[in-house]
């Protein structure tokens, strides 16, 4: 082996297999790290990241604990000791509490990280937030982005048209300080949202400018528009004197409202943006009183080339109303004493009046920003349509069906269910379970009873109740700011399966993200998101009389108790009995603490006491009789109101007490059992996650929690609980009322979902899910109670005297005795009601049953015929789709 030829070769051999083995080793790191640079060439494109981190959350908190930042009560202005103090002590500002030592390393922190960077940009932004001035227009002629992007989503998202507006401080003599747009800050929505409900499509970002010194400045705003003649729209947040275009001027009156001037060949109609409150007879008034407001300028005439246009004037000076009632004015406390100022992206404040001081506590608001990361997971309709293009990006049929808010713009819009499925714990596809014809049939019954229903103008009307017989062209009109809601849920063979949803205001697109999610602050009627059944931010989802059911239900529960329910709800009792129980005297109405209760038009107790002939409900053999049945036939609310306080009432009290806890009301007790309800003495938890743990954290499709007025010790009065039991007082969502009906016709606690089970997930049933509709009670027991509960919501849509009978009356009669259900009518404010109808329809559309609720509020109609109509013609149309599926 010695031989040189040998030698040779071995050392050929070891030298090929240390090329081959470097070569090899070679491409597999080279193939890695192609592949670490295709990754990251990706994530460059489009990256997921935070807006704000954890450290400026943490930085934030630890300067105000330690009087680094506090807020100054007269601006409210947020204060902090400036980086010069690192140099100087004896530049230290004086803080409220005194000269308290505070952390210099926080200080340091504070003026040269990038955490602390931010905070200051935040800070300045808020401080600025209440002298303002601000612009941005339409003059986008496409749905394109700036950097020429195509526009893909419904919504103009900020960043997408950078403002083009310039401003600057006009001095006396020609010289002028020009001022910065102040980046990521926008006029605090809340307080502008006026601006939004006056919708107006591809709006560019706004520009607000700082930092403003006095509000006695002098500003100039301006910019160039393009040629052409198309109409620009401008809305600006400044107090204008003069329109300068070129050499012309043109002076504008304060005085006025709405005012329309010429200048240069130009027409431009100005109208003055404010609340519209009734306590100013003009907008002019309110803004004299520091209420925020703006302008919208309308601009139209033919432009030959480009033309510089000023607005100069003053800057608005605003203090959002419900602030002015604690910062100072007219003294009038809030309801909780406490008012929440949000006037930039991440701080907020909890602010209230200790005797002559303002208290207020500072808060980091964290926010998330995330972009699409390619390929997103398939979504698909029940009938195996898509949903979601290869990006995830909503398909034109979601727009189409009136989905929009529900699924999202796509992956980057966080909260929605587009947004969640990347985080869904399935291998699988997922399937909504709405049904695109159910669907269109919905979205089509809101679209044209609400487009109807706006169309009738300004009529005046004679007070007191509606006859139900009214024409169309008698009915009265109703504010331009009403909501509905209607949906559809299968109670039958896929319990709790949402099938439809459509809601009003419609979602419009080319509408600005600021604005959307001002009018879901400020002007929460006008939202396209507000009238959603899986939200109740207010007091126009008080259910009305579609609670009765709930304690009737209740009322069953407590025959374990009492046993005399029993004879109270078959209407076994004679009625004078019963309304000696309750403490009626003569047919009349209760009183509870001084507050008097009738039934609907001040009508007494005997207005329920029905023949079974008349009504249809099992005959107790002893004549005219009021019961369970009876009651709902004719929305008795005495006799509900009877039975609350009887089963409850010595529970909760007539006084109120600063104790929060749980009052233990039988009523209480079946509401939570059939959908979970506001905990009282905490914030208000979320509800049922439609999306059963599958995609978590899609936070839109949420049902907010049934909330009870008496079951916080707060209100634990009588009179609560008596006003609970006919809906008053009580706020619920579409969704709930849906889930509530559709449990009593199934005979099972159902609850909401809006994606189909898939196979390699094992889902765990939500709390009473599956559960007897009452607990603890013999099912077998409970089946005379509940079949007399089922005859009576027969009997609103059947019975000649039922509520919804006149307005059902044109259905066949096999569709019509098909419909089980419930009218309410919620007395919410200034005259306007909350009108409801909810039920179920069995078999229709290839399905056992499917429930239903129906929502218009903001209207002077009652249920039966505000959703009576709308829900006629609907059921009428699912009815003829027939047995297919």
């Amino acid at each position: 082996m010695s031989h040189p030829l040998f030698r040779g070769l071995k050392r050929s051999v070891t030298a090929v297999t240390v090329g081959t083995v470097t070569i090899v080793g070679f491409l597999w790191l080279s193939g890695g790290l192609i592949g670490e640079l295709a990754a990251s060439r990706a994530w460059i494109k489009q990256p997921d990241f935070t807006e704000t981190s954890r450290s400026n959350e943490d930085l934030f908190a630890q300067g105000v604990a330690t009087g680094l930042i506090w807020l100054d009560p007269a601006g409210p202005v947020i204060r902090s000791q400036p980086c010069e103090a690192l140099y100087d002590a004896s530049l230290t500002t004086p803080t409220p509490q005194g000269a308290k030592d505070f952390s210099r390393t926080l200080l340091d922190r504070l003026c040269n990280l990038p955490a602390g960077a931010q905070i200051r940009s935040e800070m300045l932004a808020w401080n600025n937030s209440f002298l303002i001035a601000a612009a941005r227009d339409d003059r986008a002629p496409d749905r394109r982005c700036a950097d020429g992007t195509p526009l893909t989503l419904p919504v103009v998202p900020a960043g997408c048209r950078p403002s083009g507006w310039t401003a600057r401080v006009a001095q006396t003599t020609d010289l002028a300080a020009p001022l910065n747009v102040m980046p990521n800050a926008v006029p605090p929505p809340r307080d502008f949202a006026d601006f939004a409900k006056r919708r107006a499509n591809q709006l560019s970002d706004w520009a607000l400018f700082g930092s403003l010194r006095a509000p006695d400045d002098r500003l100039v705003l301006s910019t160039r528009l393009p040629p052409g003649n198309r109409r620009i729209t401008v809305d600006m947040i400044l107090e204008p004197a003069r329109i300068v275009v070129g050499n012309e001027r043109v002076n504008l009156d304060p005085k006025r409202d709405e005012q329309t001037v010429r200048i240069a060949g130009l027409t431009i109609a100005a109208e003055r943006i404010c609340s519209d409150s009734d306590e100013f007879a003009t907008c002019a008034e309110e803004a004299q009183q520091g209420l925020p407001h703006g302008w919208r300028f309308s601009i139209t005439g033919a432009r030959r080339r480009d033309v510089e246009i000023s607005f100069e004037g003053l800057p608005v000076r605003a203090v959002p109303p419900r602030a002015r009632e604690i910062l100072g004015g007219s003294g009038v406390q809030s309801e909780d004493g406490k008012v929440k100022l949000w006037r930039s992206s991440h701080i907020e404040a909890d602010c209230e009046r200790a005797k002559t001081k303002l208290v207020c506590e500072l808060g980091w608001r964290g926010a998330v920003t995330q972009r699409r990361t390619g390929a997103a997971r398939a979504l698909f309709f029940a009938d195996g349509t898509p949903a979601l293009d290869n990006n995830g990006v909503p398909l034109p049929i979601v727009d189409e069906l009136g989905l929009t808010a529900m699924i999202g713009y796509g992956a980057g819009d966080v909260g929605s269910l587009s947004a969640a499925l990347g985080r869904a714990r399935t291998r699988e596809n997922l399937t909504l379970t709405i049904e695109p014809r159910l669907q269109k049939l919905v979205q089509e019954a809101v679209y044209e009873h609400m487009g109807e229903r706006l169309g009738r103008g300004k009529r005046p009307r004679k007070p007191g109740p509606l006859p139900v017989n009214l024409a169309p062209e008698q009915e009265p009109p109703d504010q331009g700011d009403g909501r509905a809601v209607v949906l559809l849920m299968d109670a039958g063979d896929e319990p709790g399966s949402l099938l439809g949803l459509a809601s009003w205001p419609d979602f419009v697109p080319g509408m600005h993200s600021w604005d959307i999610q001002a009018l879901s602050t400020g002007r929460d009627s006008d939202s396209p998101l507000a009238g959603h059944g899986w939200r109740a931010g207010d007091v126009h989802t008080m259910p009305g009389s579609t609670f009765k059911l709930v304690t009737g239900l209740a009322s069953i529960l407590a025959v374990r108790e009492q046993p005399r329910f029993a004879d109270m709800i078959m209407g076994r009792m004679p009625p004078a009995q019963q309304a000696q129980i309750f403490g009626i005297a003569g047919g009349g109405g209760l009183n509870v603490d001084g507050v008097p209760i009738t039934n609907y038009g001040g009508a007494g107790f005997n207005y329920g006491i029905l023949s079974a002939a008349q009504s249809g409900c099992p005959d107790a053999g002893r004549g005219a009789q009021i019961g369970f049945c009876e009651a709902l036939i004719k929305s008795s609310n005495l006799w509900f109101a009877g039975m609350a306080l009887t089963m409850d009432g010595r529970k909760v009290g007539g006084r109120a007490t600063t104790i929060p806890g749980r009052t233990g009301t039988i009523l209480a007790e079946l509401a939570e059992h059939l959908y979970p309800i506001t905990q009282p003495g905490s914030l208000a938890q979320p509800g049922v996650d439609l999306t059963r743990g599958i995609v978590p954290g899609a936070q839109r499709l949420t049902g907010e929690a049934l909330d009870l007025a008496v079951e916080d010790k707060r209100n634990a009065r009588r009179i609560d609980l008596a006003t609970n039991s006919y809906g008053q007082g009580v706020r619920a969502t579409p969704i709930a009322m849906a889930s509530i009906y559709g449990s009593v016709g199934a005979r099972k606690v159902i609850l909401p979902r809006v994606l189909k089970p898939v196979s390699d997930v094992a889902e765990t049933p939500l709390p009473n899910e599956g559960k007897p509709v009452i607990p603890g009670m013999d099912p077998r027991q409970a089946e005379p109670f509940l079949d007399d509960a089922q005859r009576g919501l027969y009997g609103v849509v059947n019975s000649p005297g039922g509520t919804a009978a006149g307005v059902m009356a044109s259905l066949p009669p096999d569709v019509r005795r098909r419909i089980f259900g419930k009218t309410g009518t919620a007395d919410t404010i200034e005259g306007m009601n909350s009108a409801w109808f909810v039920g179920w329809m069995d078999n229709v559309a290839g399905r056992k049953r499917i429930a239903f609720t129906c929502l218009v509020s903001h209207t002077r109609e009652t249920g039966g015929r505000a959703c009576g109509r709308l829900m006629a013609g609907l059921l009428a149309k699912i009815a003829a789709l027939g047995d297919k599926k």
